[in-house]
């Protein structure tokens, strides 16, 4: 993912800074940056989000909600699609084909964790208005502003999660006998309401990259997360994780050229458990503080 190239010297530097569990930004290997998520910002579309890291990575998402038909081969479930749209203005890389096959890529990561798994039938279930019939189907527009601070998929799902939370659509009623129905568009409700679609159960995309060929010493060593773009071109391999709120795994992709060993695996597992949990804590709070915020401004 990487598209910056480093002298060995400097290679050298950052290997060497991941060993004493210092790196080049003061950070330790397990902690992340901070980032700041705003919702609401386009007001055409049903629900949007965008999400900033120091280092100036930032991602715009916009959901738009369109009645649809359900798949022959899943009558009862909803549809969530993806868009992704690699600005040549975030990264002249993207200006080619690289920026189609990245775009791809992210295409199929989060197909797989939003798209597959218990929790994610659950919420696409909810989705379905009549079986075989009506259904909503959620169109995910991804914009990438600026990917110059790596964490380009951690980013994307932080910033896919805090949309579909500020999603509204509106209220359907089906007429039983006819099979019609009449979309209320003065009343409109919360995606994530009591009882609908499970906000908190969808997943977050973690990176797990491994710095080095050394074997491992502890749980960490030369494990990192929330790699910057100097360090992703240093990485060796890396996997990306989809974790939800409660700790469960719903999908794994695995980057980078060197194998992984079977201890090494399975800590870069962990170790993103730990990471999602507390990055799942953090947009929660963050998207409470601004929704208390925005009640004081409007009371006010």
């Amino acid at each position: 993912m990487a598209s910056i190239a480093l002298c060995e010297a400097e290679k050298l530097f950052l290997l060497h800074g991941v060993e004493q569990d210092c790196r080049n930004d003061g950070r330790s290997c397990l902690q992340c940056r901070e980032f700041r998520v705003r919702s609401g910002l386009v007001s055409t579309a049903n629900g949007s989000a965008s999400v900033k890291i120091e280092g100036q990575t930032d991602v715009l998402v916009g959901i738009k909600a369109e009645l649809d038909t359900p798949d022959l081969d899943r009558p009862k479930q909803g549809k969530i699609d993806f868009f992704i749209d690699c600005s040549a203005l975030a990264s002249p890389r993207f200006e080619g084909r690289e920026g189609k096959e990245l775009g791809v890529e992210i295409y199929n990561a989060l197909k797989s964790v939003y798209c597959e798994g218990a929790a994610a039938i659950s919420n696409l279930n909810s989705l379905c208005i009549l079986p075989s019939k009506h259904c909503w189907l959620l169109n995910i527009d991804i914009v990438i502003l600026d990917c110059s601070a790596g964490s380009l998929y951690d980013v994307i799902s932080l910033a896919v999660k805090a949309a579909l939370h500020d999603t509204k659509i509106p209220a359907v009623e089906v007429d039983s006998e006819s099979g019609e129905i009449h979309v209320e568009s003065e009343t409109w409700q919360c995606l994530d309401s009591e009882g609908w679609f499970n906000w908190e159960s969808c997943p977050l995309l973690i990176t797990i990259s491994k710095l080095g060929s050394a074997p491992m010493q502890s749980l960490s060593h030369g494990l990192i997360v929330d790699a910057t773009l100097q360090e992703e071109a240093c990485a060796t391999s890396s996997i990306i994780v989809g974790v939800d709120a409660a700790g469960k795994m719903s999908g794994c992709r695995k980057c980078g050229t060197h194998s992984l060993s079977f201890s090494t695996f399975s800590a870069m597992l962990q170790i993103a458990v730990q990471i999602a949990t507390e990055l799942h804590q953090s947009l929660k709070q963050q998207l409470a503080d601004e929704a208390e915020q925005a009640s004081w401004l409007q009371d006010a």
